[in-house]
């Protein structure tokens, strides 16, 4: 984790790892809305659940990781100063092109839509 010069002191991922340890990132299924969201996929999971696996697709899981990025950007945007957005851009493209690579590699091995485990 980074952490910007600001008084806000405000400490952000600078790699996928980071990213999805996060303490703020929620996997999916920790909220009453996913019933409601993705019924669907909180089936899957709650079934997988019980032999201990996640039951989320892998493609699923990445759009996750995309869509915390996106909160965390948005919420780095309101934060911090210019020069250091700057900086957290340039973070920012790493993790996506490490999401990217991932994907990639999903898609290359045929497994996007095979399950977690």
């Amino acid at each position: 984790m980074k952490q910007n010069s600001t008084a806000t002191a405000v400490n952000y991922p600078t790699t996928l790892a980071e990213l999805y340890s996060h303490p703020d990132f929620v996997p999916f299924g920790s909220s009453s809305d996913d019933w409601i969201n993705d019924p669907e996929r909180m089936e899957r999971c709650h079934e997988a659940a019980e032999y201990g696996e996640d039951g989320s697709f892998h493609a699923e899981t990445i759009n996750d990781w995309r869509e915390f990025l996106e909160r965390i950007d948005s919420d780095l945007y309101r934060k911090l100063e210019d020069e250091e957005y700057e900086q957290w851009e340039s973070t920012k493209e790493s993790i996506e092109a490490e999401i990217e690579a991932c994907e990639q590699w999903h898609s290359d091995n045929g497994s996007l839509y095979n399950t977690n485990r």
